[in-house]
């Protein structure tokens, strides 16, 4: 079976060289990126991902859910996982994506994001 391919969207270098490691652990094809605004640059090329898995609080002019809402527009029904901080925040923008996108507080459990972006992806 081929690897679950995952864009993944952090501003935070620790936490994204850690969270890559870490899913390429446990099977998924990790592709990281630390802005909105490169995430949305690689949704618009050929390559295709399985799921987005990004955070909201980011630098420049895009959130983590602009790249969400550019990922449905390109594929309907790509898996998004969202994690905040301030989750309470965002729960009417994510209902907005039809179907919803899957909210995680920080801090996440690593066990849970991985089962998580299984379960998303039909993968368990």
């Amino acid at each position: 079976m081929a690897s679950v391919r995952v864009l993944f969207v952090e501003d935070e270098d620790l936490i994204r060289l850690i969270m890559k490691e870490f899913l390429q652990e446990n099977g998924f094809e990790a592709v990281e990126v630390w802005n909105g605004e490169e995430a949305v640059r690689l949704l618009d090329g050929p390559d295709g991902f399985d799921v987005l898995f990004t955070d909201v609080q980011m630098p420049g002019a895009l959130d983590g859910i602009a790249p969400a809402e550019q990922a449905r527009r390109r594929c309907p029904e790509i898996p998004v996982l969202v994690v905040s901080g301030y989750a309470e925040n965002l729960v009417s923008r994510l209902r907005n994506l039809d179907p919803p996108a899957v909210l995680m507080s920080k801090p996440y459990d690593l066990a849970v994001v991985a089962d998580t972006l299984r379960r998303l992806t039909g993968r368990l």
